[in-house]
């Protein structure tokens, strides 16, 4: 049984055409939303669901962590989330639990795994980052990492996205994601004000004493101030690629 983590961007839209084109069987295909997607991806996922589904294969099944979504959750806390610290907890939270717990519950899952059998698991890290490639099999899952064993990268995945006849996703990630840089903060001011405002209040209603915003570095307020401040190299705080970030 083959699952597939599908996290709206570049990488994992690759790997399910190619999944598709060598006709290798997909079971289930899983987006976890943690309810601060731009729309553009909202919208790539509700049509990238339907092209699948006309090539045989299951629809995408959206999962999200119960009670309340990243935002009101760092709102009510009064903090940034958490890769504006360093951590990638973000993405353990939001992103894998909500999957982890419909794994859990799911009748073919749970079949296989009283049958003492694996279920594979598809990540879609491509051959440019194989290094973010790390040993998570355990005693339910098999990761495989499709894109670097068939020394695919970036462009090669936008290429089959093209073949496919298909638009390449814009970039997936929550419209607060600390890990956004300058251009694509101003870019979400101009595409989203409406996101640009939430995440801006978001900021003001965070109790900050260790960064100086959701830029770590440098306020999200600052910038869109005073843009021509700040370019894709300021500040000296190291970059980090956030833990849902999918090419």
């Amino acid at each position: 049984m083959n699952i597939c983590s599908y996290g709206g961007g570049t990488n994992s839209t690759a790997l399910l055409i190619e999944c598709v084109k060598r006709d290798i069987p997909v079971d289930l295909i899983l987006f976890a939303d943690t309810g601060g997607e731009k729309p553009h991806t909202y919208k790539y996922v509700e049509m990238f669901s339907k092209w699948l589904v006309a090539q045989g294969y299951p629809q995408i099944i959206t999962v999200q962590a119960p009670n309340k979504l990243l935002e009101q959750d760092c709102l009510d806390r009064g903090q940034l989330p958490s890769l504006a610290y360093g951590f990638k907890s973000c993405s353990q939270r939001w992103k894998l639990a909500p999957q982890d717990k419909y794994m859990n519950n799911w009748k073919p899952a749970k079949l296989e795994w009283q049958e003492g059998r694996k279920i594979t698991k598809f990540v879609g890290f491509d051959a440019d980052e194989a290094h973010r490639i790390k040993d998570y099999d355990d005693k339910k899952y098999n990761v495989r990492y499709p894109l670097v064993d068939w020394d695919m990268g970036r462009d090669e995945c936008i290429e089959s996205i093209k073949d496919a006849g298909l638009c390449v996703p814009g970039k997936s990630a929550c419209y607060f994601c600390p890990s956004s840089k300058p251009s694509e903060i101003r870019q979400l001011a101009q595409v989203y004000p409406e996101l640009a405002e939430r995440a801006l209040a978001m900021e003001a209603n965070a109790e900050l004493t260790s960064v100086k915003g959701l830029g770590r570095s440098f306020s999200w307020a600052d910038l869109l101030t005073n843009p021509e401040l700040f370019t894709d190299d300021y500040g000296t705080t190291p970059e980090l690629i956030c833990g849902c970030y999918d090419g």
